[in-house]
C-alpha cells in the first residue's frame, strides 16, 4: 500500500503541473490546432487523448468497485482513435476543460479505491487496479512533453526518469536492429542518480554508443528523438515502444 500511496502522490503532482502549465501557456484555438511532437497529431489530439485516457481508467476503476471487469476502451482501438479524432478540433477552452474535468473524475476514483481498499481488484486485462497508476503517470508526463510547449523532456521529474529509464533500457535489445551501448552521462545535466549506468545489446564488436543525460536517453527510448534536443552522441533507430 505504501507504494500505491507514493505513486498516487507522484501522479497528483504531475497532473497539477500539467494543468498549471496549460493555464500558463494560454493557448488560443489556433495554438491547439498546431502540430504536436507526435506525427499527424495536433495539440488537440494529444489533449483529447489525455482526457479519454483518464476516462477510460475511470470506467475500469468504477467497474472494479462493482467487482466487474470493464474495458478501458469498450469500442476497441478503432473506437478510441475515432473518439480522439472527433475531439481534436474543439476550441482551446473546451479541450482544456476536458483535460481538467477528466483528471478530476479520475482523482475521485483514486480516492474511492483507496477508501475501499480495492487496489488489488482485477480490472481490464486481468490487471490489478494498482497497475494502471504507472500507466497514467507515463501518459501525463510523456504527453505533456508531446504538446510541444514550454515543457520538455529535460523537465521530467527525476523520480519519473529513475522509474522508467531502467525498464526501457533493460529491454533495448528487443527493439534494437544493431548492437548498442547505452550510457547515461554522469554530469550536471543528469538528474536521476543513474549517471554512469550502462546497458548493452547485441554481440557486434563495435556497438553504436548512445550517450547523454538521463532525460535525453529516455526521450530516445520512448521514440521521441526530437525531445532529446541533440544531447545524444547517436540516435539509432529502435522498433516502436508499446
Amino acid at each position: 500500500m505504501a507504494e500505491v500511496v507514493a505513486r498516487l502522490a507522484q501522479i497528483r503532482a504531475s497532473t497539477s503541473g500539467l494543468l498549471a502549465g496549460l493555464d500558463e501557456q494560454r493557448w488560443s484555438d489556433s495554438d491547439v490546432r498546431a502540430p504536436s511532437v507526435l506525427p499527424d497529431w495536433t495539440r488537440g489530439h494529444v489533449l483529447t487523448h489525455l482526457a479519454r485516457n483518464a476516462d477510460g481508467i475511470v470506467a475500469t476503476y468504477a467497474g472494479a468497485l462493482r467487482d466487474e471487469i470493464v474495458p478501458r476502451y469498450p469500442k476497441g482501438p478503432a473506437g478510441r482513435s475515432a473518439d480522439i479524432e472527433a475531439g481534436a478540433g474543439r476550441s482551446a477552452v473546451e479541450l482544456l476543460a476536458d483535460v481538467r474535468d477528466s483528471a478530476d473524475r479520475l482523482d475521485r476514483l483514486f480516492g474511492a479505491l483507496s477508501d475501499a481498499g480495492a487496489w488489488e481488484r482485477l480490472t481490464d486485462g486481468e490487471r490489478p487496479a494498482s497497475a494502471w497508476l504507472n500507466t497514467r503517470w507515463r501518459e501525463v508526463e510523456i504527453h505533456r512533453a508531446d504538446l510541444g510547449g514550454s515543457y520538455g523532456a529535460a523537465d521530467w521529474p527525476a523520480a519519473f526518469i529513475a522509474y522508467l529509464l531502467p525498464r526501457l533500457a533493460n529491454e533495448v535489445s528487443e527493439r534494437a536492429i544493431q548492437s548498442l551501448r547505452v550510457v547515461v552521462a554522469d554530469d550536471i545535466a543528469t538528474m536521476s542518480g543513474l549517471g554512469g549506468s550502462v546497458w548493452t545489446s547485441g554481440e557486434e564488436p563495435d556497438p553504436v554508443t548512445v550517450r547523454g543525460p538521463d532525460w535525453a536517453v529516455l526521450a530516445w527510448l520512448i521514440g521521441r528523438p526530437t525531445l532529446a534536443r541533440n544531447q545524444l552522441s547517436a540516435q539509432p533507430e529502435l522498433a516502436a515502444w508499446s
